[in-house]
């Protein structure tokens, strides 16, 4: 079984990369988002790799850390869930913070991907969350709204989350436990 493929990327394209190995030039797909994480062309690059096999033919599929591609390979464990569509998670999320949507049951943000509906996105958390082991982490009402309110301030989902985790006590008044997340977040 392939586990790595090191060698220097000959070409990039969005969502695949060629990476050349001795003699042998490797296509491997890749999630979207990688693509600015990877070396220049003609640069060394080792790629943490899943063999798939589709349609009788083999397919590699590339991340630069093992725990994406063990993210990847769990999600290939879902039923209806193929390799292309478990890429286009990986390329909107990492996986701590997918792993973390999942237990919150957060079927909004995880229909955020392409390919993923509201209704396929409540059966993944259900199924993910008892093939993964998760429990269904109990978030305050109060939290979301205030998540979300930064969120549309254009805070990055993780930043946001942070801050407030930092700051939020139930019961207070929502202005307050805004003000005080924008305060983390100034002082980073």
């Amino acid at each position: 079984m392939l586990a790595q493929v090191e060698g220097r990327i000959q070409r990039k394209e969005p969502g695949r990369v060629f990476l050349k190995s001795g003699p042998l030039v490797f296509e491997i797909f890749v999630p979207f988002s990688l693509a600015e994480e990877l070396p220049p062309v003609g640069e060394k690059c080792l790629l943490h790799v899943s063999l798939r096999i589709r349609n009788e033919i083999p397919e590699l599929y590339g991340f630069l850390d093992a725990e994406d591609r063990n993210l990847f390979e769990n999600l290939q464990n879902v039923s209806r869930l193929g390799p292309r569509l478990a890429l286009n998670i990986l390329s909107v999320f990492k996986p701590r913070e997918f792993l973390e949507i999942v237990a919150r049951n957060d079927v909004r943000s995880l229909a955020k991907v392409p390919g993923i509906g509201p209704r396929r996105a409540e059966r993944l958390c259900v199924e993910l969350r008892s093939r993964l082991g998760l429990k269904k982490s109990p978030v305050s009402p109060l939290f979301e709204e205030a998540l979300s309110a930064l969120l549309n301030l254009g805070f990055k989902p993780e930043e946001a989350r942070s801050a407030l985790e930092k700051c939020f006590r139930e019961g207070e008044d929502l202005s307050e436990i805004i003000k005080g997340a924008l305060k983390q977040l100034s002082t980073g």
